[in-house]
């Protein structure tokens, strides 16, 4: 009897503590994820490459991936609807607009000129230069927070310390590691900041435009401001109207560069910039092209500040 107790307690030492399972919605939380898991765990990201989280639908895999998650990390209802209804019994849930201390803005108060309400009512919008109004497009509301935190340095490394203490709540026995993988990361991003502060700086100086509005807590971190931005559908080319407003707000800007991001289709970008002038180029606000991993978010800091300062 002996003997079969120590057995069965040498078993009990010798057996791997199961890893928190962490699910973020989107990859650039699992980025910053995966910097604070390091050497524990890897996350997992719920929506796949080319999802758009304004306007996801759940399958039943999804829902299963959810329940069996130890902690799931959100932007919040304001990003990901869709997430509310079945995050509201999980026992472990981090809403990053929740946090203490994140800072968050409006879109009224973007920048330095941003007044970012729109208020056009037609779904075939055109450009919007900085004090013109519009009412959302495409399920995804111009209005209140914005919810792009992910793309603030700042608010990045508010996430991964919010990451970080949560963690090790749930697993203590690797808190030092958490903590650790959090110092590094703060010191990967602040080293990198500085950097990618001097190419900004360049890109700032020329007149741009943007397909989406999603840009302005980087834009305000490193001190840049668009001239406007465009409402128009990722798949339906913009009517004729709204195409003579567009060239008209690009023409009067000065627009050197247009941002479009990958799920815009060829079409609609074309038809967009065509005698314009300006350059097109192409922003990745959600880094479909960055490996998971736990360098993941300084290098999407990086290939974002090299699509900026494409313009030239």
């Amino acid at each position: 009897m002996r003997i079969l107790a120590l057995i069965t307690a040498l078993m009990a030492v010798s057996l791997p503590v199961r890893a928190l399972e962490v699910l973020t919605t989107i990859k650039p939380l699992g980025f910053i994820a995966a910097a604070i898991t390091d050497g524990v765990s890897e996350p997992g990201v719920l929506l796949p490459t080319g999802a758009s989280p304004h306007d996801f639908s759940l399958r039943p895999s999804d829902i299963r991936s959810i329940n069996e998650a130890d902690l799931v990390v959100w932007v919040g209802p304001e990003l990901e609807g869709f997430m509310a209804k079945p995050l509201a019994r999980h026992p472990h849930v981090l809403t990053l607009t929740q946090v203490p201390g994140m800072p968050l803005y409006n879109y009224a108060t973007q920048g330095e000129h941003d007044e970012h309400h729109h208020d056009d009512k037609d779904h075939d919008h055109a450009a919007h230069d900085h004090g013109s109004h519009d009412e959302g497009h495409e399920g995804h509301h111009h209005e209140g927070v914005d919810p792009h935190i992910w793309l603030g340095p700042t608010q990045a490394k508010v996430i991964a310390k919010a990451i970080a203490t949560e963690l090790g709540k749930l697993d203590p026995a690797n808190q030092a590691r958490y903590a650790a993988n959090l110092a590094a990361f703060e010191g990967k991003v602040d080293a990198l900041d500085k950097v990618i502060a001097v190419q900004m700086k360049a890109v700032d100086q020329k007149g741009y435009f943007v397909f989406h509005e999603a840009y302005g807590y980087w834009e305000r971190h490193y001190g840049m401001s668009s001239k406007g931005h465009f409402t128009v559908s990722p798949e339906r080319r913009p009517g004729a109207k709204t195409l003579i407003d567009i060239r008209k707000a690009l023409e009067e800007k000065k627009a050197s560069c247009i941002y479009a991001e990958p799920q815009f289709s060829p079409a609609v970008i074309e038809s967009v910039a065509r005698n314009t002038g300006a350059k097109v180029l192409l922003l990745d606000e959600v880094g479909e092209q960055v490996p998971l991993g736990p360098d993941g978010y300084p290098q999407f800091m990086q290939q974002l500040a090299d699509a900026f300062a494409q313009c030239r």
